[in-house]
């Protein structure tokens, strides 16, 4: 059926619901510091949706919350087959042809990544019929990646409701999934085909994810929501008082007033540049480098920085919840993103935490890479460098903390027009209601 057909009737069916329409946002994680799906839950829920974040319980977590505008539910996500060994998938920089022999590469990529396939059908299936078995029906189910886009389309198919599928990432091209061996890899993009092909509407982050998104997926996008931070007193306009940095670093970690702060927020994880964070850190004098976030790798980064010359001066501060990500931000001098070009995903990426920088007058050091370079060349928001070049991404930091005062405090306010006018959460909110309003709900 045309989408312009499907819209005209779900308008008709909105013109007779009396309740505001209910929203599920699925999300692969334990909602403590998703950034997008809070900013949605919230814009969503302001607007009279009455949303529900669907994410997966972790120890000492509360199972349900009330939180701004929306609940949030957590539920254990079922351990299928655990008992089945399979291999783990690729780490960055694995040899494609592996480290093993010819057999057991072979049984690897065939049998093991066989079992890795079953194991991940059977868990996303187990898990789809818990969620079912715990919450009622929904009107929209938001998913938030391929693996909740499986869901969404299985608890439309048990509830009824519409699929808006928020493709933040690449799937197939990110991480661990885009070092798969090229079959594997092949029937994980034609999985996410059909499945974004029977969705009711697709939204990403960026204009280059959308052009890649539309080859990929065999389908338009029907939005660009850029993941935005939310500023404060938009319409007014940008004061040199507000670059003022904050102290809240500096009492964390001890630190004396003239230290500068290297900010990295965001997933702790391979591909993101932290080992070049490290090594350039050591040759900006009077920098102290703070690591503000978690994910896989976390204990091994740690690990890692403790054994370096000038450990004292590499500090972890731990997941932040995003209604606080803007008070820490602000807090630094320079926030850097050297993500490396080890995929497709991270070359087209453009990190949150650019916009985030951008919200709080908080200059960035930025790969140059076609997915964040436009941006930061448009605004003047900071500086470029070779992500894999930590001589490079030192030079980048010091020519923002070594400028002049008053140069320092232009690229402050550059970064803070730049948010109000167009990068801004409040106005990337409007597209993702547009999309709500085209679906009728």
């Amino acid at each position: 059926m045309p989408l312009t057909t499907r819209r005209r009737r779900r308008r008709a069916k909105a013109a007779v619901r009396h309740a505001p329409a209910r929203v599920a946002i699925l999300i692969n994680n334990t909602y403590v510091a998703d950034a997008r799906a809070w900013k949605s839950a919230v814009s969503l829920g302001r607007a009279g949706y009455h949303v529900t974040v669907i994410a997966r319980w972790g120890p000492g977590l509360a199972t349900t919350e009330q939180l701004d505008h929306h609940m949030v539910t957590r539920i254990r996500q079922p351990e299928v087959l655990r008992w089945l060994p399979s291999p783990s998938l690729p780490e960055t920089g694995d040899d494609p042809r592996g480290r093993t022999g010819g057999l057991r590469r072979r049984l690897r990529d065939t049998l093991g990544r066989g079992v890795q396939a079953l194991r991940y059908l059977r868990m996303s299936r187990a898990w789809t019929r818990v969620i079912a078995s715990q919450v009622e029906g929904f009107d929209v189910w938001q998913a938030e990646s391929v693996i909740t886009l499986s869901q969404a389309v299985a608890l439309r198919r048990h509830f009824g409701g519409l699929v808006v599928y928020d493709a933040n990432d690449i799937d197939s091209e990110a991480g661990r999934m885009a070092r798969l061996p090229g079959p594997w890899k092949q029937l994980l993009r034609r999985h996410e085909r059909r499945l974004a092909r029977s969705a009711d509407a697709v939204v990403t982050v960026s204009d280059p994810y959308a052009q890649i998104l539309q080859r990929i997926l065999g389908r338009p996008v029907d939005a660009v929501v850029r993941n935005a931070a939310v500023v404060e007193d938009l319409e007014q306009e940008a004061t040199a008082d507000e670059v003022e940095r904050s102290d809240r670093f500096l009492r964390r970690f001890g630190l004396a007033s003239d230290q500068r702060i290297v900010l990295y927020i965001g997933q702790v994880m391979r591909g993101r540049g932290l080992r070049q964070l490290f090594e350039a850190i050591s040759v900006v004098d009077d920098a102290h480098l703070v690591v503000a976030g978690f994910g896989p790798d976390y204990e091994r980064y740690q690990t890692i920085a403790s054994a370096l010359p000038h450990s004292s001066r590499i500090h972890f501060a731990g997941a932040v919840p995003p209604a606080e990500i803007a008070e820490w931000t602000r807090g630094a001098d320079v926030a850097a993103m050297p993500v490396q070009p080890d995929t497709l995903n991270h070359r087209f990426n453009t990190p949150t935490k650019l916009y985030d920088a951008m919200g709080v007058g908080v200059p960035v050091v930025a790969s140059k890479l076609p997915g964040i370079s436009p941006i930061v060349t448009e605004t003047g928001c900071g500086e470029l460098c070779d992500p894999t070049d930590p001589a490079d991404v030192a030079r980048a930091i010091r020519a923002i903390i070594e400028a002049p005062h008053q140069d320092r405090i232009a690229l402050r306010m550059r970064c803070l027009t730049a948010a109000r006018e167009k990068y801004s959460w409040q106005h990337q909110a409007r597209e993702l209601l547009r999309v709500y309003d085209d679906l009728g709900v």
